[in-house]
């Protein structure tokens, strides 16, 4: 039987909490797994356990911004493709790039 093709999709919210917010959709060619994480040093953690899992690109939503994006890629030693939507700020962050919101180092406060 021909092994599936499995890829990765990440999104951030501040309340996310990677251990209990993921799922697992398959299809006949296809396992998508989705796991959302409260900032980038989690999303980091996540996307090596993709790879791990044998993932062979990872999908990052609006929220990373182009340093979220490029630190994911960072993270994995670019062994698989990261792509990403891309908003210049987001609707759903109150008008921020996740750059302003996910970073600890780099944390909004009073939002």
């Amino acid at each position: 039987m021909k092994e599936k093709f499995k890829v990765a999709f990440i999104f951030c919210h501040e309340k996310c909490n990677p251990k209990k917010d993921r799922s697992v959709i398959e299809s006949k060619e296809i396992i998508m797994y989705s796991v959302g994480c409260a900032d980038y040093s989690q999303a980091e953690a996540v996307a090596r356990e993709m790879v791990e899992k044998g993932c062979v690109a990872i999908d990052l939503c609006g929220a990373f911004g182009n340093e979220g994006v490029a630190r994911i890629s960072h993270a994995i030693e670019r062994k698989v493709p990261v792509g990403a939507v891309h908003f210049d700020f987001h609707p759903a962050l109150r008008d921020k790039t996740g750059d302003d919101l996910f970073q600890k180092d780099f944390w909004c406060i009073g939002l």
